[in-house]
């Protein structure tokens, strides 16, 4: 047994919703009417941030006239005299110093200026795991004795041969190589090197 149902019965059928003229109208004002609220609050809004930034203008023009009439207004600073007391003596002190050091370096032979210049280069020089323990050098820098000690024996003659290439060693050739064991036990080796020759006994 079958059924067949009408679908175009007015029952089934989509129901059209239709506004009337004067409910469009009331509907129109109303968006109308929320707009110009909207307005008006934006409005009212900006408003109030314009006059609040016209507000910190003004104060910031008042604090920068401020702090000009008070520099305006206060003296000059005056120096402290003891410290300008200090400074000059400082300065008359470092003046003297140099002008003592200019005449020094005038009055210094040749040999004592090449003798700081090796110096210094053998200070520079020295590895790490040698140092020294004595310096002593005689007929204005010609003879050079050195005494010290290493963690090994092999860094004296390495150090010996970097030191020949340095300009202010070129020609000072060690006569007198020396190596023994450490006196006080610790690891390594005491060494004596010189220009010098060794005297016999």
């Amino acid at each position: 047994m079958s059924q067949q149902i009408n679908l175009y019965q007015p029952i089934f059928r989509k129901e059209k919703i239709v506004f009337s003229a004067q409910t469009i109208a009331w509907l129109s004002l109303g968006l109308v009417v929320l707009l110009a609220l909207w307005s008006l609050l934006v409005g009212q809004r900006v408003a109030g941030l314009e006059t609040e930034l016209e507000r910190q203008q003004q104060a910031e023009q008042r604090a920068v006239r401020q702090v000009a009439e008070l520099q305006s207004s206060m003296p000059p600073e005056q120096p402290d005299a003891v410290l300008q007391a200090q400074i000059e003596r400082l300065q008359a002190r470092r003046d003297g110093l140099q002008e003592s050091l200019t005449a020094l370096e005038r009055r210094m032979p040749a040999a004592e200026i090449n003798l700081l210049a090796r110096l210094d280069a053998l200070s520079a020089e020295i590895p790490d795991g040698l140092w020294l323990t004595g310096l002593l050098m005689a007929a204005q820098g010609q003879t050079l004795t050195l005494h010290g000690n290493a963690l090994e024996a092999r860094l004296v003659p390495a150090w010996l041969s970097e030191l020949s290439t340095v300009e202010q060693f070129s020609g000072l050739g060690f006569r007198q190589i020396r190596l023994k064991e450490r006196p006080d036990g610790q690891p390594g080796v005491q060494f004596t090197i010189s220009t010098a020759a060794e005297e016999t006994p």
